[in-house]
């Protein structure tokens, strides 16, 4: 890997862990893209893996006051994690298009018409639809460590205060991970110089990712809401151009 090269993975990384720290999501958002121009785009979702449970673990860590709320989204995390280990099945050989078509619907959706969609948290719909975005956020997650664009928008159309969105969003990717860490394992995919480089992508994520959560600090919920906008708008456009243009 030569100078350049490197230096793209640290500020791609850097970038990617700030605003992991700052909304929970847009590490392998970020990251994942850049790691497949470098070496390949199965070699980058198993990469990016190590990063995911090293950053969501510290989240929580930050954030462990507030886990009590994730008893109500039970439903959603067993699906999540049922829906990843399907997804790294599939990872070698699924075609995404229209599934990435689908998923840009659903945050079209939830963006456009969330509130009314999903209703009060603890109505029934919400109750309906809650395992239907676990599986599906869960799906996305074992086949492209990207499963923001599904799991992000539900959570932004139940209108999350900061930390309790964080915290959700944290628990359930952590959860992926592992999920997803012990499938690619099982199934061969870690070669000693994939793990090693999903160690050393940690540091320059790491220092980001404190900038980040201290960041997030000083965000009142309206800009907040708006950056999770954002992110979830480049998610999208992220996926689609994965999916057709690259």
């Amino acid at each position: 890997m030569g100078a350049l090269q490197l230096l793209t993975l640290v500020v791609g990384l850097s970038v990617a862990g700030l605003a992991k720290g700052a909304t929970a999501m847009g590490l392998p958002l970020i990251a994942t893209p850049i790691l497949a121009s470098v070496f390949g785009p199965k070699q980058a979702v198993v990469i990016i893996t190590i990063p995911i449970f090293v950053a969501n673990t510290l989240l929580l860590l930050q954030s462990w006051r507030v886990l009590g709320y994730l008893r109500t989204l039970l439903p959603l995390v067993i699906a999540n994690a049922a829906g990843t280990a399907l997804g790294a099945l599939l990872l070698v050989g699924l075609d995404q298009r229209t599934f990435a078509i689908l998923i840009t619907a659903m945050v079209v959706l939830f963006l456009a018409r969330g509130d009314r969609l999903v209703g009060d948290p603890g109505a029934r719909r919400a109750r309906v639809l809650t395992p239907v975005v676990g599986f599906v956020g869960g799906v996305m997650q074992g086949t492209t460590s990207i499963s923001s664009p599904v799991i992000g928008s539900f959570f932004h159309a139940l209108r999350l205060p900061p930390k309790e969105y964080v915290i959700t969003l944290a628990s359930v990717f952590q959860l992926s991970s592992i999920v997803q860490l012990v499938s690619y394992t099982a199934l061969g995919l870690f070669t000693p110089d994939l793990f090693t480089l999903g160690v050393v992508a940690c540091i320059p994520m790491l220092l980001a990712l404190m900038a980040g959560i201290a960041i997030r600090g000083r965000l009142d919920q309206v800009r907040f809401r708006q950056v999770i906008v954002v992110l979830l708008v480049a998610s999208v456009g992220n996926l689609l151009w994965r999916t057709f243009l690259a």
